[in-house]
């Protein structure tokens, strides 16, 4: 796996990998690997190109002692309430809320509560319905898109907005391909909406359109079928929050459109639509985190800036102002990748060290909420304004923050870590509480 991967990613002219044992033993609930068949191996070439970018490599370090079993994951992403991974022969996996189907299969009676309301729901991870294979996965407000193998984009969950891309359906459990033909080489998914990008640089988008998320030049209707954004340029990457979309060129120029913040009044976060894409200042950026009140980015120095709403500390700059143009974090931690969820943000530095800030409510920063500080405003909370160091010390090769209150986090020996909130099962470790220390999906 490893020097199959070594090989892609030079031809590829990159220099990330999987650090994962050729030997790797599915667990007990994922599917037996296939016979190393020609399908199979395409497969397997297909997720390693996509991983050559996504999981990275940190610059130092090993699996820790208390992480001495090999996993299966490749990838993994947290939605809302929900989240999804990757194994390394690309199946898809789900966990947590499934009201909607966005586990990728029939909700059944196995109930979490969401107050006093019945919610369906896994505590643990099941197979997406269909066992298609994927390069890519996104985990939303209500729905999930992947990426397959063939290029095209798949979503599964609610259709309510016209988030899966299909008129047709109302909502499936199943994977349904959007109404497009094209190929695409990434995607993202907000909280109602999704988009990809088509292999000429091309961004496509649609669902919910009420604060022009979409890129249409339109704010308020929404669309169940992909259309371009407005806009020239051609991307790279892309990333979505809960009602905002931006995008990366190749050269590091980033472009967002959306639920875009202008200021905090009378403690509410105030902010305006953007219909069409619009240039965020310097710097240039390697890679985009868009969360529900704030967006971040790494420079191509390595150094981490954010900026948008800043209600608990998310921008990690020391305060709880908000800004217009992206600020420093603060520190001189250098990261590699970042993911902005709900209220907070985490990130990985060159070590594999996970760094997560902002709200830490319910334990969403990786530590207990008795040793970060409290931030004022609308809701009085536990808080940290400046990267924390998340508990365990365990080093990982890719992060992510859910649209609610969880966080999750792939090991470099392919083990899934999560912490934060659990009522909805979102952590995958069979438990339905909440938890600040990292505990391994099942």
């Amino acid at each position: 796996m490893r020097l199959v991967c070594g090989l892609w990613c030079g031809m590829r002219g990159g220099s990330r990998q999987i650090h994962k044992p050729h030997t790797a033993q599915p667990k007990p609930h994922t599917a037996q690997p296939k016979p190393h068949t020609t399908p199979a191996l395409a497969v397997t070439i297909a997720l390693l190109a996509a991983s050559c970018t996504d999981p990275v490599l940190p610059r130092t370090g090993l699996p820790t002692l208390d992480d001495p079993v090999p996993g299966n994951y490749v990838a993994v992403s947290a939605g809302r309430e929900h989240s999804c991974a990757l194994t390394t022969d690309g199946s898809a996996f789900c966990w947590g809320s499934n009201e909607f189907g966005q586990l990728g299969v029939a909700p059944d009676n196995t109930n979490c509560l969401r107050g006093d309301r019945p919610i369906a729901c896994k505590r643990e991870p099941v197979a997406v319905s269909g066992g298609m294979k994927f390069a890519r996965i996104r985990a939303g407000g209500s729905h999930t898109c992947a990426l397959g193998v063939d290029s095209r984009i798949y979503c599964w969950g609610d259709n309510l907005r016209g988030a899966l891309g299909d008129p047709a359906v109302r909502g499936s459990t199943t994977p349904v391909p959007i109404v497009s033909a094209d190929a695409f080489t990434d995607l993202a998914v907000g909280g109602s909406h999704s988009c990809g990008i088509r292999t000429d640089g091309t961004v496509f988008c649609w669902g919910a359109n009420d604060d022009g998320q979409l890129g249409l030049s339109t704010v308020g209707s929404g669309s169940a079928t992909p259309f371009a954004i407005q806009s020239t340029q051609r991307f790279s990457s892309l990333a979505a929050g809960d009602r905002r979309t931006c995008a990366r060129t190749a050269e590091g120029l980033t472009f967002c459109w959306g639920a875009m913040w202008v200021a905090r009044q009378n403690g509410v976060e105030v902010t305006r639509p953007q219909s069409q894409p619009f240039r965020i200042p310097a710097p240039l950026f390697k890679t985009l985190a868009v969360g529900t009140n704030t967006t971040c980015g790494i420079a191509l120095d390595d150094r981490a800036y954010c900026w948008e709403a800043n209600p608990a500390g998310s921008l990690g700059d020391g305060s709880t102002s908000g800004s217009t143009i992206p600020l420093a974090v603060s520190g001189d931690v250098r990261f590699l990748v970042m993911s902005s969820g709900g209220m907070q943000t985490c990130a990985l530095a060159d070590t594999g060290a996970a760094f997560c800030w902002g709200s830490n409510r319910v334990g969403q920063l990786g530590v207990s909420p008795a040793v970060t500080s409290r931030c004022g405003g609308a809701a009085f909370m536990a808080c940290s304004r400046v990267p924390i160091r998340v508990s365990g010390w365990r080093l990982f090769s890719a992060i992510t923050a859910g649209q609610g209150d969880h966080a999750c986090a792939l090991t470099l020996s392919g083990n899934i870590y999560c912490w934060g909130a659990g009522g909805l099962g979102q952590r995958g470790d069979g438990r339905s509480t909440n938890e600040w220390s990292p505990a391994r999906t099942r």
